[in-house]
């Protein structure tokens, strides 16, 4: 981003950033929901980073070197996680045996053609 870009970043309201930049919390969002289990609404992780993407350009300095849309980028995504987690029973250990289950589930019926059974799983 040019020196010109981060002063202009620098200058503006808090409101014109979120206003300015409110499409990124859409793609942050559609992006984390992908990858997040089923039961998490859209909307609940927009409202959540539009508070953060707030947050962040009410504490935004163009003196740090990031952009603006990169420092951003960082607080609307933890903070849409940290929300998950907060409202998730289960700890991050039960998603990550849930991604190598799959995975291996996944290997078996790629080598083998067929749906996999729990003894080929194991």
């Amino acid at each position: 981003m040019s020196t010109a870009a981060y002063a202009q970043a620098g200058s503006l309201r808090p409101e014109e950033l979120v206003e300015q930049h409110a499409a990124l919390v859409k793609k942050i969002a559609s992006h984390l929901l992908a990858r997040l289990p089923e039961g998490v609404e859209l909307e609940d992780l927009v409202q959540t980073g539009l508070i953060a993407l707030l947050d962040a350009a009410r504490q935004y300095s163009p003196s740090r070197g990031a952009s603006f849309e990169t420092y951003a980028g960082i607080r609307v995504r933890g903070a849409m996680l940290d929300e998950f987690r907060s409202t998730d029973w289960a700890p991050r250990s039960v998603y990550r045996q849930q991604r190598e289950l799959t995975a291996a589930v996944r290997a078996v019926e790629a080598r083998t053609g067929a749906h996999a059974t729990p003894r080929e799983v194991a």
